[in-house]
């Protein structure tokens, strides 16, 4: 029975320290640094190769117990490449800076639930070549994008979470008259506790 009690100790103060490492997870002052990334396609078939992906590193800071603040700088790539005729093939790079708010759920586990908003601009660059020598399309275009989503984190140590993102974005600008869609981020943030 005594044994019993020394090894229960020792358990007890392990998860109080965890509890207490959870909540200085989004306590005020901690800073954020993150990389997330999502709509990875890749298709290859006879006459079809396309691949499209974007990648998202981000950084920010708490300014208040479970509410922070930054800017998420988005990442764009895809490729279509039909193998008819001569070939065509469309290209399109996208680099935008997207600030977001973030609030957590209070919460004492390694399980954290979120919610976050977007708003920020986009630039897009795309070329096209229709297989014709010397016929070439080439366009920019300035994007307006915003997005509302909901998230869950996961605390694999005291100091680094992986994450994803459920959220729905709606994309404006010259050359469009705006279209939404859902889109799912996976990754992981770094925590560093004000010291």
């Amino acid at each position: 029975m005594l044994a019993t009690r020394f090894l229960s100790l020792p358990l007890l103060a392990a998860a109080l320290l965890a509890s207490s490492a959870a909540q200085a997870q989004t306590a005020q002052g901690t800073r954020v640094l993150g990389l997330s990334g999502g709509n990875f396609t890749f298709q290859s078939n006879d006459n079809i190769k396309r691949f499209s992906g974007t990648l998202m590193p981000s950084l920010g800071i708490f300014v208040a117990d479970n509410l922070a603040v930054g800017v998420a700088v988005p990442l764009g790539y895809s490729r279509l490449k039909l193998d008819v005729a001569d070939g065509i093939t469309n290209r399109s790079l996208t680099l935008g800076v997207l600030p977001w708010l973030r609030y957590y759920l209070p919460s004492e586990s390694k399980h954290q639930v979120f919610g976050e908003l977007s708003v920020g601009g986009v630039l897009s660059s795309y070329r096209s070549n229709n297989g014709i020598p010397g016929e070439s399309y080439f366009d920019t275009d300035v994007h307006f994008a915003g997005s509302a989503g909901l998230g869950y984190s996961y605390f694999i140590t005291p100091a680094v979470g992986l994450e994803g993102l459920l959220a729905y974005q709606r994309i404006t600008g010259n050359s469009n008259s705006g279209n939404g869609a859902l889109s799912l981020n996976l990754g992981f943030r770094i925590y560093l506790p004000r010291n």
